[in-house]
């Protein structure tokens, strides 16, 4: 019979394989969308219709914020596990159909499926993650999962568009379907579980409780105004960039391509450096962080040269990563068990949300403007993020 030690030892060794296991089924799922993206994009982009590229961007993200009260409860009524197997293999399914019918309307309309299932998905991973990962504090697990999702970030635009430039876009439609039944596959032989912990009134009946915690909660009164506007701000700079790197550095694709690339490498050091240092998760920490993010934009804007630019991405991402992996980190520590679906739907719809008004606005200004709207989307991020971390402060200030 082996000692107890052994025995604690093979438990721990077999959490961490659990838990690698698991974040190597997001990260395939995770680089099959962005696969997809790229193809998609490029198959539309031939018809030579823009209002192609503009609907698959809505359908993209619309199911993402309609969808997200429903996902709530579905999750916190019924086994989350189960719901999230369930979300990839339907993924998997939506996406076939463009591989035979090639009008620009049906891929539309797989991106659409596609969407709306990662509706319940990607909350699903989220409140699953932390019991997921075993021994892991939420935060480290959050962490592990942001590192994930950066490196899917990067490497998911490099194969789709080597597959895409060499075999076309159906190959690319084909290994994002396998990546959605891979992932599936992953989370069912790991037994990932979280019974059903709200079941009484309707299915609808309970869809607001998540925003009514949130709303009740004075930390989460005080953070949800510093994350909508810090995500509005700084997501103006996705349509902002390449207009500050032609028109205000005057350099070409090369040089975006690499700032991007440095985004991506922030959130890779962001989430590495949360990962090593093990913070707690704190509404402080979250406002710092857009802080962070919102200075590195506005010292770029102030100085708009090479090395100036390439430092403040590298750091605007890692303020990006610190903020997500935080917030996601405070949303669970602060809610109940039998919110959590809730909330965390709640949140991702804030943030798409968010999203959706930040490329509203840049599309008014960024072509024009770009400089000055780096400059305000810094500014305000900045400012947002400050006073944010003063009123957590004082709020704690007044609790001791």
């Amino acid at each position: 019979m082996p000692s107890r030690p052994t025995a604690v030892a093979r438990t721990r060794a077999a959490r961490r394989i659990r838990a690698a296991v698991l974040l190597t089924a997001v990260l395939l799922s995770s680089m099959g969308d962005e696969v997809v993206l790229v193809a998609a994009i490029f198959r539309l982009a031939e018809t030579g219709n823009s209002l192609w590229v503009t609907a698959l961007l809505v359908a993209q993200i619309g199911p993402l914020i309609l969808l997200a009260p429903l996902a709530g409860v579905v999750l916190d009524r019924f086994d989350t596990g189960r719901v999230l197997v369930l979300a990839c293999v339907g993924q998997g399914l939506a996406i076939l159909p463009a591989v035979w019918f090639q009008h620009p309307g049906a891929l539309v309309l797989c991106v659409l499926a596609v969407s709306s299932m990662a509706a319940f998905a990607n909350p699903a991973i989220l409140t699953l993650l932390p019991s997921a990962a075993g021994e892991l504090s939420p935060v480290h697990a959050n962490s592990l999962f942001e590192g994930v999702r950066a490196s899917a970030t990067v490497l998911g635009p490099l194969v789709g568009g080597m597959l895409v430039g060499l075999f076309g876009v159906t190959p690319a439609l084909l290994l994002d379907s396998a990546s959605f039944f891979a992932a599936a596959t992953a989370f069912l032989l790991l037994g990932v579980r979280r019974p059903a912990v709200s079941t009484s009134g309707t299915l609808w009946s309970g869809a607001a409780d998540g925003a009514r915690h949130l709303l009740r909660t004075r930390l989460f009164r005080i953070l949800l105004p510093v994350l909508v506007l810090a995500v509005v701000a700084t997501s103006t700079t996705n349509v902002a960039m390449v207009f500050v790197v032609r028109e205000v550095m005057g350099h070409g694709a090369e040089v975006f391509g690499a700032l991007t690339a440095g985004w991506g490498a922030g959130l890779l050091l962001g989430a590495l450096a949360v990962s090593l240092s093990w913070p707690t998760p704190s509404g402080r920490g979250v406002a710092l962080a857009a802080a962070l993010i919102g200075s590195a934009l506005a010292l770029w804007a102030w100085f708009p040269v090479l090395w100036m630019a390439a430092l403040c991405v590298v750091l605007a991402g890692a303020g990006n990563a610190v903020h997500n992996i935080l917030l996601r980190s405070v949303v669970h520590h602060h809610t109940p068990e039998a919110l959590l679906g809730r909330a965390h739907a709640l949140m991702g719809s804030v943030v798409n949300s968010g999203f959706v008004a930040g490329f509203l606005i840049a599309g008014w200004f960024a072509a024009d403007h770009p400089r000055e709207l780096l400059a305000v989307a810094g500014a305000v991020a900045l400012l947002a993020g400050l006073l944010g971390a003063l009123a957590v402060h004082m709020l704690r200030a007044e609790s001791d």
